[in-house]
């Protein structure tokens, strides 16, 4: 069987599939380019490019789309249902990983990590008694989207932080997440009121994007947090970047952008905004985890087709 990576991921998995199968990577990303390598392809793994219709039609071979992640909005799952073809991502494998990340990242906020490097640097030694740095203990964690990452992350703040975890997602019933220790919000105005670091767990749907703009912004308290771990199309980003500027919101976390690389994002120059370049599950492990549960993946879906090499 031919595997077709659009871009390279963690040797392990590559090299495991390679043990037994023809295994690819595209030369570039451009669309003819990619047209031209899956005519023979039986799977196709991908990390942020497209896979639409077009390309899994030019594929007659094709049983299986791979996602180097949990996100399959850059998937077209509906033509692939029509044809049989298996939608696959990597499950768990990175949950632990962006949870830690989206921790680590609310702490470097509100205690101001990189402000006070910098002070540091340039000889601002009185940066120390600005009183701007806030504690996370008896904060209010408000989680918009409670699954696999932020039910960890949930755990981290109130276990690890003693942060109070209030928790909107209409998807996952009230007596799941107080079992867990966290309070059920059954509105999302009602968690922007209250949250004093608002982190958002959920995937880009019709029915996510563009859920968190002005308005909602407006709704929380002056001087809390935003944290985006999700993807850029759910919060507006002007809107934030507006709310920054004026201090309605004391600061912010950004690892996922509307466009990537985010050319043009009025975050590039909020300089209280803490961005990263959407790498929040890219750590060594969760890469060798991602890409080993992939493999296995596609191998389950080979085998389902008779395809099981001796």
């Amino acid at each position: 069987m031919k595997i077709l990576y659009i871009q390279p991921v963690h040797e392990a998995g590559m090299r495991r599939l390679a043990e037994h199968h023809v295994v690819c990577v595209a030369p570039d990303t451009r669309r003819e380019t990619l047209l031209a390598c899956v005519r023979d392809a039986d799977a196709i793994v991908t990390r942020l490019t497209r896979v639409d219709a077009k390309l899994m039609a030019a594929a007659p071979r094709l049983k299986a789309v791979c996602k180097h992640g949990v996100g399959v909005d850059n998937i077209d799952v509906e033509y692939a249902r029509t044809r049989g073809i298996a939608v696959l991502t990597t499950g768990d494998a990175n949950s632990a990983t962006v949870a830690e990340h989206a921790m680590i990242a609310i702490g470097a906020l509100m205690k101001r990590t990189v402000h006070m490097d910098a002070a540091t640097r340039r000889g601002d030694w009185g940066a120390r008694d600005c009183g701007t740095s806030v504690d996370l203990a008896g904060k209010t964690l408000g989680l918009v989207g409670y699954g696999r990452i932020g039910s960890r992350l949930a755990r981290m703040a109130w276990q690890g932080f003693d942060m109070h975890v209030a928790v909107f997602d209409p998807y996952v019933s009230a007596e799941d997440v107080r079992a867990n220790g966290c309070e059920w919000v059954p509105a999302l105005n009602e968690l922007l009121a209250r949250a004093d670091v608002l982190s958002v767990h959920v995937p880009l749907t019709e029915e996510t994007r563009g859920m968190l703009g002005r308005e909602q912004f407006l709704c929380m308290r002056p001087g809390s947090y935003v944290v985006n771990f999700a993807r850029g199309g759910i919060v507006d980003e002007t809107a934030l970047a507006d709310l920054l500027a004026c201090g309605h919101i004391a600061g912010a976390a950004i690892d996922v952008f509307a466009q990537e690389p985010p050319e043009g994002s009025p975050l590039l120059h909020a300089p209280n905004a803490l961005l990263s370049p959407h790498c929040a599950t890219f750590t060594e492990d969760s890469r060798r985890r991602m890409s080993l549960r992939l493999a296995e993946e596609i191998e389950k879906i080979f085998s389902s087709h008779g395809m099981i090499v001796q």
